[in-house]
């Protein structure tokens, strides 16, 4: 399926629903297997509705983009930003990334992370940096397609 028409674009306030939506579809994609994360199941929308009004009032810390074609959302991407010593300035670290199955393959995620690469650049940030769990080798190999390397570290959680 050729996308002739993609719009990637910060969301917007009426964004919400279909921003839940997606991020929901994302979440039962991703945590297939995986007991890591908090059980998305059991949030609500009105938690993710909560979770969106906090991101969107606080684009110093994160940004939400909204991936479109021209009859509607495709995908979302959710981007942070952290000051990062070792890059001496900002960093965007890209916390999730998702495009809906049917979508992939087209050349979308390669236009997507361009974009948030010249956001990056336009905006002042020096790094972009993601991680990508174990369980998903298509992504591994699309990142690496993209000339991104990969670096061996753990990553530790405990919810607060």
């Amino acid at each position: 399926m050729k996308i002739n028409q993609l719009n990637i674009r910060v969301c917007e306030e009426q964004d919400k629903e279909q921003w839940i939506s997606l991020n929901r579809e994302f979440m039962a994609y991703e945590i297939q297997d995986a007991e890591f994360w908090n059980n998305t199941a059991s949030n609500s929308d009105e938690n993710f509705a909560q979770t969106f009004k906090e991101a969107f009032h606080h684009p110093e810390l994160i940004t939400l983009l909204m991936i479109e074609k021209e009859d509607g959302a495709i995908g979302f991407a959710n981007v942070m930003t952290l000051f990062s010593v070792w890059s001496h300035g900002k960093a965007l670290c890209l916390d999730d990334l998702y495009i809906k199955k049917e979508y992939r393959g087209n050349g979308v995620g390669r236009r997507v992370m361009k974009y948030i690469e010249e956001y990056g650049r336009e905006h002042g940030f020096k790094r972009l940096q993601f991680q990508s769990e174990f369980t998903n080798p298509e992504a591994h190999k699309f990142y690496s397609k993209l000339g991104y390397t990969s670096e061996s570290m753990n990553f530790y959680v405990r919810y607060l």
